[in-house]
């Protein structure tokens, strides 16, 4: 019997039914192997959620997951899902018995800035004083307004007004253990009787800016005195802070800097190199950093410099050196090998130096030694103007 056009042959039905088997059995082994994989991925990611506390201190020994990490807190800030500085408490959680802890720090602030700053009463009496990044208290403002200071403006980026109870106790404790006149400098400034609230005419707060940012609607020449703490070494672009601070800054008007050179732990807390951080491209590193507030790499030469090219009279105090484990106590204006720092001292920073960027390798040893230092700059007069007392 003859095949018509439609009729398929014997061999062709044979042929796809063995396709069909064969496809059949194919998305059948697919499945196995697609089910076997996603219980394996489901295993390993359990494995890993469990064993985070073992698995984790162990990574961060490996330099490139430290460098991810703080990409992922940069991009975390750079795209506006977080806000807070990495690191920032929570004061709902904090006990009394840290307030003794934050007067000391507020108070060792203030008299860093009389010590070496000469901050004294005359100096203060009657000024405008702007405090860049003030952080979890306005302690130190509260001291300038003490001592007789006309109006404070404090700017932060990272950090709300916080008036929490604990704010509250801590102010309490602050202006009780103050002398009488400087209290009495308080009376209209800050009221403690229900809660934490400040006059604004004595005292402002500027929240979510950097001053590089706010700095621009101020009146220029509007400061006497600026001051931070551990803030600029945070500042990515450096320059066009310092370019609104000479602006804002008067004739004569002093700016007093305590500046960590540090890593603030992003690699030491592990294990690394103290200057590990110092060997990273730029490229990399901004992407780590630029919206952390995170180190941002500037060290001695740069604020020196900085302070010659802007005309200013600077002295720069040096806080701390490469492996101690402690401040300088004085400050010295030049580390001296025997006083401030040993063979050992030298030794560690050799290990490292090969490895650091060309612009830090550079470097002599006493620029890379000094880990922190206390920035004291003048802004000269006007010419024909007389000096201030």
């Amino acid at each position: 019997m003859g095949e018509g056009p439609d009729r398929p042959s014997d061999l062709q039905v044979d042929y796809e039914s063995v396709v069909s088997r064969h496809s059949g059995c194919w998305h059948s082994a697919s499945s196995v192997v697609i089910k076997r994989v996603a219980i394996i991925l489901t295993a390993v990611l359990l494995t890993s959620a469990v064993t985070l506390p073992l698995w984790k201190p162990a990574m961060k020994r490996f330099r490139w997951f430290v460098v991810a990490t703080n990409i992922y807190q940069d991009a975390l800030r750079r795209s506006g899902l977080n806000r807070a500085q990495i690191g920032q408490p929570d004061f709902a959680a904090i006990p009394d018995s840290e307030v003794s802890g934050y007067l000391d720090r507020i108070n060792a602030t203030f008299r860093a800035y009389q010590t070496y700053g000469d901050m004294t009463r005359d100096r203060i009496r009657g000024t405008d004083v702007l405090e860049i990044g003030p952080g979890e208290t306005l302690g130190v403002a509260i001291r300038f307004l003490a001592a007789g200071a006309d109006r404070v403006t404090a700017i932060d980026k990272f950090v709300p007004l916080l008036t929490s109870p604990f704010h509250q106790r801590l102010y309490r404790r602050l202006v009780d253990g103050l002398p009488a006149e400087e209290r009495g400098n308080l009376d209209d400034a800050v009221d403690l009787s229900e809660g934490v609230s400040f006059d604004p005419e004595r005292l402002q707060y500027v929240y979510g800016q950097g001053v590089e940012e706010a700095g621009r609607t101020f009146a220029p020449e509007s400061y006497n005195v600026i001051v931070s703490n551990a803030v600029l070494e945070e500042v990515y672009d450096l320059d066009a802070l310092f370019t609104v601070l000479d602006r804002l800054l008067a004739p004569g008007g002093r700016q007093v800097h305590v500046i960590d050179l540090r890593d603030y732990g992003m690699f030491s807390k592990f294990g690394f190199h103290q200057l590990e951080f110092l060997t990273l491209s730029d490229g990399v590193y901004r992407y780590m950093t630029e919206s952390t507030g995170q180190p941002n790499r500037h060290l001695l030469n740069y604020y020196r410099d900085k302070m010659t090219a802007l005309g200013y009279h600077a002295t720069i105090y040096r806080t701390w050196v490469l492996g101690a484990n402690r401040g300088l106590d004085p400050y010295p204006t030049e580390l001296r090998q025997g006083r401030d720092y040993t063979d050992a001292n030298l030794a560690l920073l050799s290990t490292i130096r090969p490895r650091l960027l060309p612009r830090y390798r550079s470097l002599p040893d006493e620029d890379l030694l000094t880990q922190g230092i206390l920035l004291v700059a003048d802004k000269p007069h006007r010419q024909g103007l007389g000096a201030r007392d």
